[in-house]
């Protein structure tokens, strides 16, 4: 009797799709081309294709194989049936474009025991034929990319002059219609309210809260000042730092002069927060009493002075918090530190004498250096008296010296606790606060923000109001008088 031999399993493979949104020749490699080719290709080696995973729209390059849902779906697949043992793609640049990728996607595949298979180059990584050719075509591949990446560059370029968009969604007020943007019913009348605002001189947050008020727009005024810096709603575009009329019919939500006054007159140079150098002299310290937010400057309603109020102010449902007068303020503040630093060096406040029962944490800084340098004078006198003068015993000298150099390491322990900024931008804390008595009130005021950064931790507005330094001491300051009812008007 012959019995007839059992036929051999099938190989099981599964196939991988990938089509860039970049590319122009897609219906050469469309989606249906990549199926076709890869089923063909099991159907000429006599696999079972079991599976077929897809990433229309997403680059090789630009975009990792780890944020490509299709290709990680694939890997959790063949994680999970072990029975796979080839991986098709139409080609290795479907896979990947970049060889770093491409050697981390080999590596995962041999860990799973799993080969990769192109359609188009005829390679399976199953031979040894197909490992080396492999390894070339992912340095081609990666070359191709970079030179792609460039022309692209070029074309964007190209399209920037000739008034075409480069691409990315219209912003909020407009909409895609066609090649254009045209404008977005509602949306766009509230764009619209927002710059003749600007225009009139309102800034963010004024736009924002405007726009709540009679829209019922709930916009936060960084949102704000984005659309009102942004020169698409001029029918202009931004490309490497340069701007582009866009050309063949954009709707305007802004005539361009009128961005260009806006940019001027608001967001100018002499308007703009430029960073650290140029903040208001107390913005940086002032602390708000109900909330503890920052507090920031602005401008009254009739531009004739400034006052500080809390950041959250103005938003909906904002701090109830006081505003404090910006003048006046400023003036109290560097006052304060004028005087203290003053009578810091003033006869009386330096001790006469060693107070042990005093406690060390009453005492001021310059006290503590002042105790520290008395001591060094008398283990210098001890010395002398019983090496050159024969005045003090061997046991008199060890006492009184170990009892010195104690209390000294006492005071390097209290004084390497105290905060203060190592800056050797401005000097350091001594040469400052010798000085500054005299000539805070002659800096520059950048200079007095830098120094007073240096020597005050925070500022909380209230009555009093509290100044914090670094070293832990605080000072109460008198509001003179509250203005307006409610939370009111602080003036120093």
């Amino acid at each position: 009797m012959v019995v007839k031999a059992r036929q051999q399993e099938k190989i099981k493979a599964i196939g991988y799709i990938r089509q860039s949104d970049e590319r122009e020749d897609k219906e050469d490699i469309s989606e249906q081309t990549q199926l076709l080719k890869i089923q063909q290709f099991c159907e000429f080696n006599d696999w079972d294709l079991v599976a077929v995973f897809k990433d229309i729209d997403y680059s090789g390059f630009r975009i990792s194989f780890k944020k490509r849902p299709g290709f990680m779906e694939a890997m959790e697949y063949l994680k999970n049936t072990p029975e796979i043992q080839k991986f098709v793609a139409f080609n290795l640049s479907r896979i990947t474009r970049r060889k770093k990728d491409f050697l981390a996607i080999k590596d995962i595949m041999g860990q799973l025991e799993v080969d990769i298979c192109s359609t188009a180059e005829k390679l399976d990584f199953g031979s040894a034929t197909g490992r080396m050719v492999a390894n070339i075509l992912a340095d081609f591949n990666e070359y191709y990319s970079d030179n792609l990446s460039d022309i692209t560059t070029d074309n964007k370029e190209t399209n920037a002059i000739k008034g075409r968009w480069n691409g990315g969604p219209p912003p909020i007020g407009l909409k895609k219609q066609g090649d254009i943007f045209v404008e977005d019913g509602d949306k766009a009348i509230w764009v619209k309210t927002g710059f003749e605002l600007a225009k009139q001189g309102y800034g963010p947050y004024r736009v924002a809260k405007h726009l709540l008020k009679k829209y019922g727009v709930d916009w936060d005024p960084r949102r704000v000042r984005y659309i009102l810096t942004n020169p698409t709603y001029a029918a202009m575009q931004k490309w490497k730092g340069k701007l582009y009329p866009l050309k063949g019919g954009y709707h305007k939500l802004v005539e361009w002069e009128d961005f260009l006054y806006i940019q001027k007159t608001l967001f100018g140079k002499e308007k703009a927060w430029k960073g650290k150098d140029d903040r208001q002299l107390l913005s940086s310290i002032l602390r708000c009493p109900v909330c503890g937010g920052k507090m920031h400057s602005r401008w009254t309603l009739s531009k004739k002075t400034r006052r500080y109020m809390c950041s959250r102010k103005n938003l909906p449902g904002g701090c109830s918090s006081p505003i404090v007068d910006l003048p006046t303020m400023n003036d109290v503040v560097i006052s304060e530190i004028a005087l203290m630093a003053k009578s810091r060096y003033q006869s009386d406040e330096i001790l006469s004498k060693l107070d042990d029962d005093q406690n060390d944490s009453t005492k001021s800084i310059q006290k503590l250096r002042d105790e520290f340098s008395k001591l060094e004078s008398a283990k210098q006198n001890v010395f002398d008296d019983y090496y050159l003068y024969n005045k003090r015993t061997e046991d008199e000298f060890n006492a009184l010296i170990k009892r010195y150099e104690t209390r000294q390491k006492e005071i390097e322990r209290l004084l390497e606790k105290v905060p203060f900024p190592v800056k050797n931008k401005y000097g350091d804390f001594d040469d400052i606060l010798n000085e500054v008595g005299n000539t805070i009130l002659e800096l520059s005021t950048q200079d007095q923000r830098k120094l007073i950064e240096l020597l005050i931790d925070r500022i909380v507005p209230g009555t009093p109001t509290k100044l914090t330094f670094r070293w832990g001491e605080i000072k109460e300051i008198p509001v003179a008088k509250t203005k307006y009812s409610g939370a009111g008007v602080y003036f120093y």
